[in-house]
């Protein structure tokens, strides 16, 4: 069974179940804007991002840390830098791919053995093969000056779906970041004394 969500509602849930997994803020909030571009594209968002709060932080693995250090690099220089990286979710390099070609004004392409991707400044990602490949996988992200491919525009849509099983999985990461209620937090719960004026 699926679950529609709205883009604000991924956006939330990702960036909590991101901080339950143990990650910093900023992360957190990478991760949520990641997952939504996803969801917006069509992608699976959800699974995506399990494979990335399944893969440990420090690991030269983790899709969200690379795509990171890519923004960075491109900012510092201002120009699409050409990189090699060997991710456990390739998916979830597209989104921080496609900011990438939005901040320095050109195409980009992503590879995999499986996958092509190219990103087009604000435009939906043009994609051949399977988007969601089982890592680890080398990806290859470099300018794409020499496609001319047609550009289509975003779909108008406003939410994502996500599998039952990733809605849990992703609940309860949340749940790990929560404080867990205690007889002092609920002492000072409620009002107190007559509220009418």
């Amino acid at each position: 069974m699926a679950l529609i969500l709205s883009l604000s509602e991924i956006a939330a849930l990702s960036a909590r179940a991101t901080r339950g997994a143990g990650r910093s803020w900023g992360e957190a909030e990478e991760a949520a804007e990641a997952a939504c571009w996803l969801a917006r594209a069509g992608l699976d968002w959800a699974g995506a991002l399990l494979q990335v709060l399944d893969t440990p932080a420090a690991s030269a693995g983790c899709a969200l840390r690379a795509g990171i250090a890519l923004g960075d690099a491109a900012a510092l220089s201002g120009t699409p830098p050409s990189t090699q990286h060997t991710v456990n979710s390739p998916c979830f390099l597209l989104p921080f791919a496609a900011r990438l070609a939005d901040q320095t004004g050109q195409r980009i392409r992503l590879a995999t053995a499986e996958l092509q991707a190219v990103l087009v400044p604000g435009a939906c990602p043009l994609i051949a093969g399977p988007a969601q490949i089982a890592g680890p996988a080398q990806v290859t992200i470099t300018p794409d000056l020499q496609d001319c491919s047609p550009c289509h525009n975003w779909p108008h849509t406003h939410r994502g779906t996500v599998l039952a099983p990733e809605y849990a999985r992703l609940m309860q990461l949340m749940t790990a970041f929560t404080v867990p209620t205690s007889a002092h937090s609920q002492a000072g719960a409620g009002a107190r004394g007559d509220d009418n004026d």
